[in-house]
């Protein structure tokens, strides 16, 4: 029989006991956490606020199903007589942001369905397209360089300090000087980018408007003087017959580029390290040959990507989804980091596994989501990682983990001393 009780029930609040997603043990174990709700059902409730519940897919099949499913959707704009509250709006009201700013914040191609949404991710796909990715790798090979190299003099006692010092500031330069953001403003973002990760309401009302009154002057510049950069095609935009923008979604799309593009990318740099660090057996098989590195990205996506999940889905019509009655209005999360350790499609999935290779012509994860809403950035974000591993590992052979070290706030030592035995100590965060 179907479960019949729909995720938006006038239920007061939260009841005791039920699943929370802001539980800190959850978001400290999220592998942990939701692998265990994969394991109660296909399809379980949970809540998002104390008065928002939700839906949870967090099997592979039916992770990749629902990602495809034109009956979830993006935006209560696409559903039909829909007189309800938009329940994205719980998550806005998470941010404090300021009236003025909080329009920017729902008009992303991520929160649109067709047309809309063929029409933004138009406009910015040609920034992302494989020529230009391959043109950018001399590029971020020489900035992975100088960084190492920076590093490496400003040490004191051989200490590479490679998150704050190296994953963040790579991730940034890169995707800014693909955005177009000149040096004196990146701090803006960046400064942004950190109040939303700690959720820090109050910075948040005077971080959000500073960025985005620096998006709509680069934007402005832009149109008065084009570059080869993203600002560029979304200024050019504006004018576009195929893939026109409003000013408020050319904003909303650098605010999405520029944050996913540093927070994630680095994220995925520093879990990787750490992955490697924490099982000598795969460092040692990578380092012996050097040609694993791309399926070893793909892995280290599966096992430790940055995204829990994707954004959040709504559905359009009532419907049976693997034996819950979801309602229309009903809101759905697709969990990506329980999907990517599902045991029904992955022999021992909480093992890391450099030499593991999909057998259906995948990329053998969905840590870039699936569907119509894939990662626009997923790309650029695998070449970095790429490129960070293989030259960090090339410069310093003998790098290894310290004692207590975070798999999140990783400092890693290379003793000059003693190069081919450099050390690792834990960071201060």
């Amino acid at each position: 029989m179907p479960n019949s009780t729909a995720a938006t029930a006038p239920l007061a609040a939260r009841p005791p006991g039920e699943l929370y997603l802001l539980d800190p043990e959850l978001l400290a174990d999220p592998a942990g956490g939701y692998g265990r709700v994969r394991e109660q059902g296909p399809v379980v409730r949970a809540w998002l606020t104390d008065t928002q519940p939700v839906w949870l897919v967090t099997r592979y099949d039916d992770v990749r199903e629902g990602l495809r499913d034109g009956r979830f959707v993006s935006s209560p704009d696409a559903i039909e007589d829909h007189s309800g509250e938009d329940p994205r709006r719980a998550l806005v009201d998470m941010l404090n942001l300021p009236e003025e700013v909080q329009k920017y914040f729902l008009v992303s191609a991520l929160d649109t369905d067709p047309p809309a949404h063929t029409r933004t991710r138009g406009a910015v796909n040609r920034a992302f397209g494989a020529r230009r990715m391959q043109a950018l790798r001399p590029r971020v090979e020489q900035i992975t360089a100088d960084l190492l190299d920076d590093l490496r003099q400003r040490s004191a006692d051989g200490v590479l300090e490679l998150v704050d010092g190296f994953a963040y500031p790579l991730a940034v330069t890169v995707v800014c000087e693909l955005a177009g953001v000149p040096e004196q403003d990146r701090a803006v973002f960046r400064r942004w980018g950190d109040d939303i990760l700690v959720m820090e309401p109050e910075r948040l009302r005077e971080s959000s408007p500073a960025v985005v009154e620096t998006v709509l002057r680069l934007l402005d510049e832009r149109r008065r003087e084009p570059a080869d950069d993203l600002l560029s095609t979304l200024a050019a935009a504006r004018q576009d017959e195929k893939f026109r923008l409003t000013e408020e979604e050319a904003v909303a799309m650098v605010l999405n580029v520029v944050m996913a593009g540093y927070d994630n990318t680095a994220q995925l740099i520093v879990n990787s390290l750490a992955a490697l660090l924490t099982h000598p057996d795969q460092l040692k098989l990578l380092q012996s040959d050097p040609e694993l590195l791309p399926g070893a990205v793909n892995e280290f996506i599966r096992w430790c990507g940055p995204d829990i999940m994707v954004r959040m889905r709504i559905a359009a019509e009532d419907l049976d989804f693997h034996g819950t009655a979801v309602r229309k209005g009903d809101c759905v999360q697709f969990v990506l980091v329980s999907a990517n350790r599902d045991p029904r499609r992955y022999p021992d999935p909480d093992r890391l596994d450099i030499t593991r290779r999909p057998f259906d012509g995948t990329e053998g994860h969905i840590g870039f989501g699936h569907g119509i809403h894939y990662c626009v950035g997923a790309a650029l974000s695998r070449l970095q990682c790429e490129i960070a591993l293989h030259t960090l590992l090339e410069r310093h052979p003998g790098l290894r983990l310290a004692e207590g070290a975070s798999m999140s706030r990783t400092v890693l030592l290379d003793g000059p001393a003693l190069p081919a035995q450099p050390r690792a100590l834990s960071g201060d965060e």
